[in-house]
């Protein structure tokens, strides 16, 4: 290790001294615990990024999922509300990881795999985002966020609730029996009018109809002679589409959205110029926690529980006991 990065370590390690916060110091120096402590729950990570399996305790995880997946700059009750929703993500994934081990991380209980599980960012990944100084104020403002609402997690009739969330739902969150198929007391469509209109992530693609029948795999397809183009005959009533009309084929507006890789189901459809215009606005599939709505009902005084019980219908939020 050089000079400059020595320096560095010791500047940093001094200012977390300074405001007292273990935990920050443990995340920044990559403490991972090969013996569990009283009182700590331990997570088996894949970091799918170094096929690594790394074990480390629930807090120290938490923060480095919260650093990734919610932006720093955000209220910090915003992102209490992200650690209170990340730690019952990750506990009932933990779960039913141990009950059905998932082949997508074998030996773990979570992976790094936003797709899958949660994103993580290491150290590593944060300071190479935010650089040393940036690293400093952000690490510190998320682990205060973690250790604020250490141990809580939302519950309904007594069990870990799924905590999805999502980035931005554009005005309204989305129903999960409209996404996955099947009701979820909890996870029904709420308002959401906390959204800044510039955050709303509005874009249009467009493809031409061949791109987007090699895109469903329908590259063999023969268009009939009375193909009516592409509709949306199917709306839910937060105005995502349901199902999508492709030349004559119904497709799940979920399923072309990941073929695609559309920011949201929440779109319009138009043809220009002999291709298909899809316009979206939103980001994620809409159900549960709006992550940009949570900072705005932040930025109007609203606290973490507030924003919780606002996005989960009828949830308690209770401190998990390690045991658990």
């Amino acid at each position: 290790m050089d000079v400059v990065r020595v320096v560095g370590v010791v500047a940093l390690l001094c200012a977390f001294a300074i405001v007292g916060i273990p935990s920050a110091i443990a995340f920044l120096i990559g403490r991972q615990l090969a013996v569990e402590q009283p009182g700590e729950i331990l997570v088996s990570m894949l970091d799918q990024a170094t096929g690594e399996l790394v074990r480390m305790a629930l807090e120290d995880y938490l923060v480095g999922v919260v650093a990734a997946e919610m932006p720093a700059a955000f209220e910090i009750e915003a992102l209490k509300a992200q650690a209170v929703a990340a730690r019952t993500y990750t506990l009932k994934k933990i779960t039913a990881n141990r009950r059905d081990p998932s082949p997508a991380h074998p030996g773990a209980d979570v992976c790094t795999d936003a797709a899958h599980c949660q994103a993580w960012s290491s150290r590593e990944d944060l300071m190479a985002r935010w650089g040393l100084a940036g690293y400093i104020g952000n690490i510190r403002k998320i682990v205060g966020a973690v250790e604020a609402t250490s141990g809580l997690v939302m519950t309904y009739e007594g069990e870990l609730i799924d905590a999805v969330y999502h980035a931005s739902c554009g005005g309204a969150t989305e129903d999960a029996a409209n996404v996955w198929g099947r009701p979820i007391p909890y996870l029904v469509s709420v308002k959401c009018d906390y959204e800044r209109p510039e955050r709303t992530f509005r874009e249009t693609i467009s493809v031409t109809p061949a791109e987007l029948l090699a895109a469903l795999g329908l590259q063999n397809y023969t268009l009939p002679a009375t193909a009516s183009g592409v509709q949306i005959p199917a709306m839910t009533p937060t105005a995502r589409a349901k199902t999508v009309s492709v030349f004559g084929l119904s497709v799940p507006a979920t399923e072309l959205r990941r073929a695609l890789g559309l920011k949201s189901t929440r779109m319009s459809v138009s043809a220009r110029s002999g291709k298909i215009e899809f316009t979206t606005s939103g980001y994620g599939h809409g159900v549960g926690l709006c992550q940009y709505g949570a900072d705005g009902m932040a930025r109007q005084g609203a606290t973490f529980d507030q924003i919780l019980k606002h996005y989960y219908t009828g949830v308690q939020i209770q401190r998990i006991s390690p045991e658990r």
